[in-house]
């Protein structure tokens, strides 16, 4: 996971946001070593990955209303009854770029496998659609619903929810997930392998038969 750095990448000189800290690049090479970083294509020099981690939780979520690229908006409503997985994450941030292939196959599958019972919605930090649509090649991807969450208001309420208790600084890329009661029951810190059996079998438990 990584934090925002400032202003190397994509990211534009002089956010407002205040979600930058100076050991960022620090951060960005050991999460490059731990976890390796690959491409939308799935490629990746990595090496094998830390066991599947899920830290649970159990706490009412905090409230989702984001813009969609085509003027829509995305709330926890358009979820209810069932499984939300809720991913942050930035096209600057190479955790996150490397766990996007992976997420977006297993999103893809489970709500084919499960229709009407399960939701992936990805959630940019970007400034701006521009950026988003650029990296995604101009269309965005099947398997998960493309969120914007530009003042990160979201990220902070979903970030401290979670603990109970606000940080002083976020890291990404994170994932959320809450049930089909509306509770948010668990989160992941970090990158994840998505195609990890243990991540789909957590999911698909929840979903149900």
């Amino acid at each position: 996971m990584t934090e925002k750095p400032e202003p190397a990448g994509p990211a534009r000189p002089g956010s407002r946001r205040a979600l930058i800290v100076a050991g960022a690049a620090v951060a960005v090479t050991a999460a490059a070593a731990l976890y390796g970083w690959g491409g939308l294509d799935g490629s990746s020099s990595a090496p094998p990955r830390p066991p599947f981690e899920i830290t649970p939780a159990n706490v009412a979520p905090p409230p989702l209303s984001l813009p969609l690229a085509d003027g829509g908006r995305v709330t926890l409503a358009d979820a209810t009854g069932q499984v939300l997985f809720v991913n942050f994450w930035a096209t600057w941030c190479p955790p996150c770029r490397d766990e996007m292939p992976s997420m977006l196959r297993l999103g893809r599958d489970l709500a084919e496998r499960h229709p009407g019972r399960f939701k992936m919605v990805a959630v940019s930090v970007d400034e701006g659609w521009d950026v988003v649509k650029d990296y995604f090649g101009g269309v965005l991807p099947p398997g998960a619903t493309v969120a914007l969450d530009a003042d990160q208001e979201a990220t902070r309420a979903w970030y401290c929810a979670a603990r109970g208790g606000c940080p002083d600084s976020f890291k990404f890329p994170e994932t959320y997930v809450v049930d089909r009661t509306g509770r948010l029951v668990a989160y992941m810190v970090g990158p994840r392998d998505w195609s990890d059996p243990a991540a789909r079998q957590f999911l698909e438990k929840l979903i149900g038969g």
